[in-house]
């Protein structure tokens, strides 16, 4: 059949124009092998529109009105992709880009939504991050292929961290014990926990960098469960590149030989006594300065040894704390004694709570500190020692919001993997809480209430576009106040 002119100028190669009831439309041409004939044969294709004297008006998409809106989690990726964009720049400059783009994936969904590995991809199909990250693939066998890749890798781990530590001083801790019975995890060993017994578990030797916002992580070496932590520090600031870095313990790193190995030149410490030590008489302290810490009355005593420093710190409102709690307990034993039926008032003797609280007296609300740094302030120290507190509480943040509490690895590369990307997901958690500081909200919300909050907001597909879905006043306001913005535009661009 011959056609207009105009028809003519827009055939395209590989296609075929039609004429239905005087008009005409432009379908793809495709061959199909015919076998009677033996010979390929031409078949009409996809429709591609209809063919017009001002050229081919391409066909409309059709949309189902009956089918439901299809939508992504929004908010909360969109918030912590913001506040990790160089923690994803860092990991592809030392993995390579899918990689990198991988990792920060599972960490982000991890922290965003805490789920098991074999879990990763169902939240990342329904996540904002499969468009702005989009194709990756973490089914549960390619995850698995990751943490193989990863925990492989100490090297890019370790050159990851140094890009990202941050700028010194530097201080060290214990970290974390995690216990594993898993036979293929080489440096699961035996060793010391807070439970008196004696299990399999693998130890982590942190560094943070300490700024006036408190500590954050930079840097962690897995150390097997039987070696003194002591030990494993000096290699551990070897591997980050650190010189000069502080030992914040607490007071198990007062026993055996630990002070004499923390005396060499590369260890500056700051470690808690018990209160009978026998370094220092409480009874005959004399507190000659006094300060403030987070509206406290810190009062101090410090005497120089020959090598060391001895600080007492007495904190008045622990004191006060304590004080109450032993005299109530003190009561409670006396009611209980004599509301026996066997009480005898001639025989039995009950506690002395005025004797006993004013033989303990010295000792309430009290810390001693033994450091090396002989000339610095002493207000200083405490500062510093406190900062552990802010370190654990770190930690607990890392096992409960994020639920990195246990491994489940069954090699020494997967727990290697499982602790990098807990170490990313940590990185970001620190810097969520580190905003409610500032932004005055950490007494409303906690890490994980907030990004519950936030992943209430969808991305939904209208038409051919997607939008951020409506969201209610209360969360329009929280938004607000972390300095967070959605985008307004009509057509989100991942």
């Amino acid at each position: 059949m011959a056609f207009p002119d105009w028809v003519e100028k827009q055939k395209k190669r590989g296609c075929e124009i039609k004429c239905i009831r005087g008009q005409y439309y432009i379908y793809k041409l495709k061959s199909k092998w015919d076998p009677k004939r033996k010979k390929a044969k031409k078949v009409s294709g996809e429709y591609i529109g209809k063919v017009t004297t001002d050229g081919i008006v391409p066909k409309k998409k059709l949309i189902d009105a009956a089918a439901p809106v299809y939508a992504l989690e929004y908010g909360a990726t969109a918030f912590v992709s913001s506040l990790a964009e160089d923690v994803l720049n860092a990991l592809r400059m030392t993995f390579a880009d899918e990689s990198a783009e991988r990792i920060f994936a599972v960490a982000m969904l991890r922290l965003i939504s805490p789920c098991p590995f074999c879990r990763v991809g169902d939240r990342y199909e329904s996540s904002w991050m499969s468009k702005t990250l989009p194709g990756l693939a973490l089914s549960p066998a390619s995850v698995t292929g990751l943490l193989d890749t990863v925990g492989g890798n100490r090297a890019a781990c370790a050159a990851f961290m140094r890009e990202t530590m941050g700028a010194p001083p530097y201080c060290l801790i214990d970290g974390t014990r995690t216990t594993s019975a898993s036979g293929g995890i080489l440096r699961a060993a035996s060793g010391h926990s807070k439970t008196k017994k004696s299990l399999p578990q693998i130890n982590q030797v942190y560094i943070m960098a300490v700024s006036n916002e408190g500590g954050v992580p930079a840097f962690y070496r897995n150390v097997a469960g039987n070696i003194p932590d002591v030990t494993a520090l000096k290699l551990t600031l070897e591997d980050a590149g650190v010189k000069d870095a502080a030992f914040i313990g607490d007071t198990g790193f007062a026993l055996g030989d630990n002070f004499t190995l923390l005396a060499e030149p590369e260890f500056d410490y700051i470690v808690p006594l018990k209160r009978n030590t026998g370094e220092v008489c409480l009874s005959d302290i004399v507190y000659e300065n006094v300060f403030s810490y987070h509206h406290r009355t810190i009062w101090v005593h410090s005497e120089k040894r020959e090598r060391y420093l001895i600080c007492v710190f007495r904190d008045e409102k622990l004191r006060s704390n304590e004080m109450t709690d032993f005299v109530e307990r003190a009561e409670k034993s006396d009611a209980t004694a004599t509301a026996k039926k066997s009480f005898d008032p001639a025989k039995d003797i009950l506690r002395d709570i005025t004797g006993e609280t004013a033989g303990k007296e010295a000792e309430f609300g009290v810390i001693v500190i033994r450091t090396s740094l002989t000339d610095a302030d002493p207000q200083k120290i405490y500062e510093t020692y406190k900062l552990r507190q802010e370190i654990e509480q770190m930690f607990d943040t890392m096992r409960n919001a994020c639920k990195n509490d246990t491994s489940c690895m069954h090699d020494d590369a997967g727990f290697e993997a499982w602790s990098f990307i807990g170490h990313v997901t940590l990185m970001v958690a620190c810097r969520i809480l580190t905003l409610l500081k500032e932004k005055k909200l950490s007494k409303q919300w906690s890490l994980a209430g907030i990004l519950d909050c936030l992943s209430r907001i969808y991305a939904v597909q209208i038409a051919d576009e997607w939008k951020v879905a409506e969201t209610t006043k209360k969360t329009r306001k929280l938004i607000a106040k972390l300095g967070f913005e959605l985008p307004t535009e009509p057509n989100l661009s991942p």
